[in-house]
């Protein structure tokens, strides 16, 4: 299946680097010190009829998922560490 899709180009370069790039960007970015905008173009590419982006999508949310729980698990540690250190002193 070929898709059209705009691309932004930008002319990167970086203070701690002699050397510059270009950088292709889907959504068209403000200029600052690092990047210009050199101009768009419209491209068109082909993209695999039985591409399905659902297990890729699941992946993502599984590994998010294990981000939540993490933090989560040391809140409620915290929590019971400070449940615990009142029963202490109430005992």
């Amino acid at each position: 299946m070929k898709i059209k899709i705009t691309i932004h180009i930008f002319h990167t370069q970086y203070p701690w680097d002699d050397s510059h790039s270009y950088a292709i960007f889907s959504t068209k970015l403000k200029d600052d010190e690092h990047k210009s905008f050199v101009g768009s173009q419209e491209i068109e590419i082909d993209v695999p009829n039985y591409f399905d982006p659902r297990a890729q999508q699941i992946a993502a949310l599984e590994k998010e998922k294990q981000k939540v729980m993490a933090v989560s698990q040391q809140a409620v540690t915290k929590l019971n560490h400070r449940i615990n250190n009142l029963k202490a002193i109430a005992a």
